[in-house]
């Protein structure tokens, strides 16, 4: 039986590599360990892409470029967005003995095994590359979600605005034919459609200022600019009005305002905030975060929520010493005494926030657990040099890093967190 080819032997069969790179390439990984094709990346000798598909030549197994159209969403239901995205590995099709599953690299044994157990399923393996493992994963959860949405009973205006907000979308509106009213929001090019229901006439009253009433009355068209205010968050608009025999059209779209905070923190990319907001809503997402330099942790951190989540999500900033309190969010400092926490802590929990920022920097394996509970998103600051074992103990599972870059911007990274 001829023996399997090399990886080396493969990229270089396909002219990708030369024998000289492939001796560079081993002596980085004598020097530095990992894998071979890791050193290949390090040397800069090839892309992601064409590694991939060499590994896939080496393991006799399909480089695939899954559409999400084309993936079967009984076998993505499977598994839960945040293991889809901890492992970056995902089922993609199912039959009565067969689970496929694209992964990012043939050596996933224990994703796969723990998926062989699951299903009872023998389990063929795709590769494809990370970075299109994770837009594949962000991609069939978001129409997984949207199919949810529309099998819901009619939303009123209030929940229409914070599923439109909670996406940053920046237009959305309602149709209105007859007795029948429809809200629509752009989710990242993508057309969501709830029916209306409620009162959302007064609603619409009682929030947007100046009122549609006023604005429109005897008139065909309208346009102004207006404020939205939704239990004291304001979000400025600029609305536009159409209407006809058949009904009317209401068009909202946010008004640019003064961006102060991310102009003194440049956001992540959209890859990494999709994902954390995908975890958020999942309900039990939980971060440590860590950043280079280290001063500028206490600085972000209670800012995350405002900068990665929707507005309207209720945050508290935990501290024990006499950091800045944000703005958007309320902050209590605890006393110095960790041992007096447990009190004040229950008192927390009590007022069931969305969003935790805790900089008690210096005890994570005291406070890590205590601290989580007080709400079931949560963004723990955390030394670089600190071991993360007692967070992962905790049942943290996720690595938010931030690094401030030469020319005064921001690098983010979101990487599993393991034990």
């Amino acid at each position: 039986m001829e023996d399997k080819r090399t990886l080396g032997q493969i990229l270089v069969s396909m002219g990708r590599i030369s024998e000289q790179d492939v001796a560079r390439a081993l002596q980085h990984q004598r020097d530095n360990g990992g894998y071979f094709g890791e050193a290949l990346l390090a040397c800069e000798l090839v892309t992601e892409d064409e590694l991939e598909f060499g590994l896939a030549s080496q393991f006799d197994l399909p480089y695939v470029f899954p559409e999400a159209d084309a993936i079967d969403p009984e076998a993505a239901a499977i598994v839960s967005p945040e293991w889809a995205l901890a492992h970056l590995t995902l089922p993609i099709m199912m039959t009565d003995e067969t689970l496929t599953v694209v992964v990012e690299s043939p050596l996933k044994t224990r994703a796969v095994e723990e998926l062989r157990a699951r299903t009872d399923r023998k389990v063929a393996l795709a590769l494809a590359s990370a970075s299109n493992i994770r837009e594949l994963i962000r991609q069939v959860y978001a129409r997984a979600a949207a199919v949810d949405e529309e099998r819901r009973a009619p939303i009123d205006l209030t929940a229409l605005l914070d599923e439109a907000l909670e996406v940053e979308s920046i237009r959305f509106g309602i149709s209105v034919r007859g007795i029948r009213s429809s809200a629509w929001w752009d989710d990242r090019g993508t057309i969501r459609r709830r029916p209306l229901g409620g009162d959302w006439h007064n609603e619409l009253e009682r929030t947007l200022v100046p009122g549609l009433v006023r604005k429109t009355a005897g008139k065909l068209r309208a346009e102004w600019d207006a404020e939205m205010n939704r239990a004291g968050i304001v979000t400025a608009l600029t609305v536009q009005y159409l209407a006809d025999e058949s009904g009317s059209e209401l068009l909202f779209k946010l008004r640019p305002v003064a961006a102060a905070l991310t102009e003194r923190f440049s956001p992540p990319s959209p890859g990494v905030l999709s994902e954390v907001r995908l975890l958020a809503r999942s309900g039990t997402a939980r971060f440590i975060v860590t950043t280079d330099p280290e001063p500028l942790g206490h600085e972000i951190l209670p800012h995350l929520p405002t900068l990665l989540l929707d507005p309207s999500w209720r945050s508290i900033y935990l501290n024990a010493e006499d950091h800045a309190p944000a703005g958007e969010a309320f902050s209590v400092m605890l006393p110095r005494d960790p041992e007096k926490w447990a009190e004040e802590l229950e008192t927390l929990r009590a007022f069931h926030f969305d969003v935790v920022t805790v900089d008690l920097s210096g005890g994570g394996p005291l406070w890590a657990q205590q601290t989580l509970d007080v709400a079931s998103v949560a963004f723990l600051l955390w030394r670089g040099q600190d071991d993360a074992r007692p967070a992962y103990d905790a049942g943290i599972r996720w690595r938010l890093h931030i690094t401030a870059t030469e020319g005064g911007g921001l690098e983010w990274s979101l990487d599993p967190l393991h034990a």
